[in-house]
């Protein structure tokens, strides 16, 4: 009888080591490009990624720092929540990115006013091309089965290769359906809606939704804050914006006028980077949101600023910062920028490190 040989520590690493060839469960022959354009042919939508360089386009949000935020703005061809409570300046966001996308598209913008909040005169001060929208006004759509017939109607009639833009203002005000209040059956609508609409959203098409924070009934304990349309607009999309009233803006000049308010925005949703990303700008009544407001705060959390006085800068009550040896206001951040163009960012700035002196002996 042979004696089996015992493995020894190197064998074992060896066999280990050893690369196995396993049988081949594709053809080699296979031709997954060609195959992929077969199916292209026939469904219209299949494609093999490494065939195409990155097809997004963007839109701005009209602030710097959000956009950095995001990665370069609101990429073409998804769906973007954007919540908040009352006076958070949705509406004004979502106008702004209207006038981007017409501007740079030559878009068609279809607003769903449930609200009532389109002015004409505040559209066009934002930039908004009027004879290229198509406003809704409440009576057409008093809930959300209403607002799907119209929308496919709108989408199937108006050309594929045509930029568009999309946005309900709010999900929050459709009326109820039937004689009693069901908000689970709002739900069920708003889920039905998406899945309806969402097939239709291509590469130049680009949907946006306000939507109302509210507050939890009888939650005594822990973060009571909610929003209103049930998980449909969590499920749906792609980009999800809070946008919290941090402090209002006061012109001591006219007898201490609220002027604005400080908003923060958290980008809780994204796929192009980390969620739960903060930026504070400036929102004012009268001329919405400054491009370079908030952007000296950015820099200030990513180390490449210092403030002068870090708590009452957190607290927005100075806006003094510094760089090396020279202090300007945080307003005057875009003068800053012409002389050092290094800490002009379109994407979210990496965090800067402190540079240590080493001591010389």
């Amino acid at each position: 009888m042979t004696k089996e040989k015992k493995l020894t520590k190197e064998d074992i690493v060896k066999l280990v080591d050893k690369p196995v060839k396993l049988p081949s469960m594709v053809n080699d022959d296979f031709d997954l490009k060609k195959f992929a354009k077969t199916l292209k042919n026939k469904f219209g939508s299949v494609r093999v990624p490494s065939m195409e360089d990155d097809p997004s386009e963007y839109i701005s949000t009209g602030n710097k720092a959000l956009d950095a935020a995001l990665e370069g703005g609101i990429a073409l061809g998804y769906a973007a929540e954007w919540a908040g409570f009352s006076g958070s300046g949705k509406t004004t966001l979502l106008q702004i990115l209207l006038a981007d996308m017409q501007k740079k598209y030559d878009a068609v913008g279809i607003w769903f006013d449930r609200e009532k909040a389109w002015f004409n005169k505040r559209a066009e001060e934002l930039g908004i091309n009027l004879a290229n929208v198509i406003v809704v006004d409440p009576i057409d759509i008093q809930t959300v089965p209403d607002a799907e017939k119209l929308m496919k109607e709108i989408l199937t009639t108006i050309p594929d290769d045509k930029y568009k833009f999309i946005a309900i203002d709010s999900i929050s005000a459709f009326a109820q359906e039937g004689d009693k209040a069901d908000m689970g059956k709002k739900a069920g609508s708003l889920h039905k809606l998406f899945r309806a609409i969402i097939p239709y959203v291509n590469k130049r098409t680009s949907l946006h939704f306000a939507n109302q924070k509210t507050f939890k009934i009888g939650v005594m304990f822990g973060n009571n804050e909610t929003t209103t349309g049930g998980e449909a607009p969590k499920y749906y999309s792609t980009y999800r914006l809070g946008l919290n009233d941090r402090m209002a803006i006061k012109d001591d000049k006219r007898g201490g006028e609220i002027t604005g308010n400080w908003i923060e925005a958290i980008v809780d949703k994204t796929r192009l980077g980390p969620n739960r990303r903060k930026v504070i700008f400036p929102f004012h009544f009268k001329y919405g949101i400054p491009y370079y407001g908030g952007y000296a705060r950015l820099l200030v959390n990513r180390n490449y600023l210092q403030a002068k006085n870090k708590d009452e800068f957190k607290s927005l009550k100075q806006n003094t910062v510094k760089f090396g040896d020279i202090q300007f206001s945080e307003h005057n951040i875009e003068k800053f920028l012409e002389t050092h163009p290094e800490l002009d960012f379109d994407v979210y700035p990496e965090w800067k490190e402190d540079v240590k002196e080493e001591k010389i002996l």
